[in-house]
């Protein structure tokens, strides 16, 4: 009796169940920093003067690059939604 009114229940909540769907896709894509001539300039000086054996600032330098060029990718994509 108990499993005959489990499945009768069960049967009866699943009829009340409802499927969503996503219209519309939210897509994020994080703002770049835009950084001044002057600023570009001067980080363009400090970086020459460094140290020939600075591979670890390269490293970073090609991350962040990467980074930009993946944001702004996203940002195109986004817009042609």
């Amino acid at each position: 009796m108990k499993k005959t009114l489990c499945l009768t229940a069960l049967a009866l909540l699943v009829g009340c169940g409802e499927t969503v769907y996503r219209t519309q896709l939210d897509i994020y894509c994080p703002s770049i920093k835009q950084y001044s001539p002057e600023f570009n300039n001067k980080l363009a000086d400090e970086i020459e003067n460094l140290p020939a054996d600075s591979t670890a600032v390269e490293e970073a330098i090609k991350n962040y690059t990467y980074l930009r060029d993946r944001i702004r990718q996203c940002t195109e994509e986004k817009d042609k939604l």
